[in-house]
């Protein structure tokens, strides 16, 4: 049961499930043990924002393995503030991460440190800086300035957001690993963007369906 919800959430992601003994290129894991030890251990919810840090942030797809994956669930767990409240910002933070580098960085202290809390920390230095970068930010003049450009640009995060939607449904009528060179070939856009379109489209529905819970 756990297994067959995690291939069919990989497969929601475009991530494809290959053998043990095949070495996976971008958007495909081996590491699926690991992910059915997280889905069991935190539920399903949980299950997916690792899946989208991974899977929806530059470069990451190809970076699924079982440290990336328990580090990133660590995370999860230690910033929910900065992950439920600032959704937006956490995944544009995990876009400027190096994790390849870090993951080769890190790799060297096999048998000496442990993969997971090694990778998890030098992570999370990471990610505190971009936060107190935001927070500096917010009060400078131009911060204010932006924050109004925003709101007179709801029109536009409309667009997107339906644009975000259309590229949802492209997507689920594609067949697994057609919808990058779709998207290169036939959009328009770049891959990048389109990934930004389809989180913006998600996390809209996420708020809908809070505001009908009467959460918001």
């Amino acid at each position: 049961m756990t297994e067959a919800l995690v291939r069919a959430i990989c497969a929601e992601y475009d991530v494809k499930i290959v053998p043990g003994n095949v070495f996976p290129r971008p958007g495909e894991t081996r590491a699926v043990a690991t992910m059915c030890q997280i889905l069991a251990k935190y539920g399903e919810g949980h299950y997916r924002l690792v899946m989208t840090t991974l899977s929806e942030t530059r470069d990451n797809n190809a970076l699924i393995e079982q440290a990336s994956l328990w580090a990133v669930s660590d995370l999860i767990r230690a910033c929910p503030d900065w992950v439920e409240k600032r959704t937006s910002e956490w995944l544009e933070w995990w876009d400027r991460i190096p994790l390849g580098p870090i993951m080769a960085t890190i790799n060297q202290l096999r048998g000496f440190s442990h993969q997971r809390h090694a990778l998890a920390g030098a992570i999370y230095y990471r990610l505190t800086a971009f936060a107190q970068e935001c927070m500096a930010s917010q009060d400078t003049a131009g911060h204010i300035k932006t924050k109004v450009g925003r709101a007179r640009s709801h029109a536009e995060r409309d667009k997107a957001i339906d644009l975000g939607r259309k590229l949802i449904a492209i997507k689920t009528e594609l067949p697994h690993g057609h919808f990058g060179p779709w998207v290169e070939e036939k959009s328009g856009i770049t891959r990048g963007q389109a990934r930004r379109y389809m989180r913006l489209a998600r996390e809209a529905a996420q708020e809908d369906g809070r505001r009908d819970l009467g959460v918001l």
